[in-house]
């Protein structure tokens, strides 16, 4: 797959951004780069606008941008070239919600439709606003994942504070008595991170499209490009700690027999540096399950089965009667592998918010070597 850098407003993948014409990684807004993402509307006399959230510009000038963009072309490519991948080939099959032990976080492609004219159901699409513009399913609202992450946060990818996800909340019109079901076109990796959120501040009456946006589309359902008009949501947020935790929490539990340490990145997220910043190696203990093992391969990315899914968490060690805490490169990351052990009905599941992001930048915590990572190297 070859790189370049698109200039068509619209296209802003979900891992990217735009900005000045360019298409870049959202690498770009790592701590040491102090760059927010900002997304270009798609009238050429609008430069940039954030979809619910007003965000404090810092500008550069475009020769410095440019060289940050040439320095990434080759992460761009790979990344692409990873994700067609993982989304060529059959289609899989997707497990009945019912056969989970918590399969009320999961719709099917039918039932939604079925369910379209609920009154009390609110849908969702956390993918890119130039896929959402394309195409999305009828009546869903739109909501661009990064939105919901502290951007002047020096640690990238934790929570976004209650005020900005209180504009959220009322963009997307969720009210205490709204049912929500969230997709994406992106294996549900940021639908799934919006479940978290809505769940770290008390609301639990949310499910994922399994198979997201793909599942629709293969069932033959309609899209449509019409923005629904909706009534302003409200919610009284108050932040849940038994599905949030955070460095100090986790640093005091290491050894405790009742936790086990959940490190779901990829191969590829593990030699992760942003330039220095982060050390190699993980968490003392972590199991390393990566995100990618919670759906399946190919052009679906329905959610593995409940058999497949506890065997790679018993396997390891990940069991009902411990805490398990989940990290990833960054918090956002680590919200898939905390849907899935909540299907499994877990009962005790926290996201460590920093995540690698946070524990791998900061020198006072301890961390080990990884898997074929000689121990000099920490």
């Amino acid at each position: 797959m070859s790189a370049n850098l698109s200039s068509q407003p619209g296209s802003v993948l979900p891992d990217q951004l735009q900005y000045w014409g360019f298409t870049l990684n959202s690498a770009l807004t790592k701590p040491e780069s102090k760059l927010n993402l900002l997304r270009l509307d798609d009238t050429p006399t609008t430069r940039y606008r954030s979809n619910a959230v007003k965000i404090t510009r810092r500008f550069l000038t475009v020769d410095v941008f440019r060289s940050i963009a040439v320095l990434l072309l080759l992460s761009v490519a790979v990344g692409g070239c990873q994700n067609a991948t993982r989304n060529a080939g059959p289609a899989g099959t997707p497990s009945d919600a019912a056969a989970y032990p918590n399969g009320s976080l999961l719709v099917s492609a039918q039932w939604l439709q079925a369910h379209l004219t609920d009154p009390s159901l609110r849908v969702i699409d956390l993918s890119a606003i130039g896929d959402y513009q394309q195409g999305h399913i009828p009546g869903a609202v739109h909501l661009w994942w990064q939105d919901t992450i502290e951007l002047h946060n020096d640690v990238y990818g934790m929570l976004a504070g209650q005020p900005e996800l209180q504009q959220l909340v009322q963009v997307a019109g969720i009210t205490p008595e709204s049912n929500v079901v969230l997709y994406d076109n992106a294996g549900d990796r940021w639908a799934a991170h919006f479940l978290w959120v809505l769940n770290a501040n008390g609301f639990t009456h949310v499910s994922l499209l399994n198979g997201g946006r793909q599942a629709w589309k293969a069932d033959g359902y309609r899209l449509t490009t019409s923005s629904p008009a909706v009534a302003a949501g409200r919610l009284d947020l108050k932040l849940d700690y038994d599905v949030l935790v955070d460095s100090a929490t986790v640093a005091t539990d290491l050894t405790n027999p009742g936790y086990v340490i959940v490190d779901n990145r990829t191969i590829a997220e593990q030699q992760a540096t942003w330039y220095g910043k982060l050390r190699l190696g993980q968490i003392p203990g972590a199991k390393l399950i990566p995100w990618t093992a919670m759906t399946q391969p190919g052009a679906i990315p329905y959610f593995e089965s409940p058999e497949m899914l506890r065997k790679r968490f018993l396997d390891v060690g990940v069991t009902p009667d411990k805490k398990v805490v989940v990290y990833g490169l960054d918090g956002v990351s680590a919200a898939q592998t905390y849907v899935a052990l909540k299907l499994l009905g877990y009962p005790a599941v926290q996201v460590y918010d920093g995540s690698w992001a946070q524990w791998g930048s900061s020198a006072n915590l301890p961390i080990a070597p990884l898997p074929d990572q000689p121990a000099a190297t920490k």
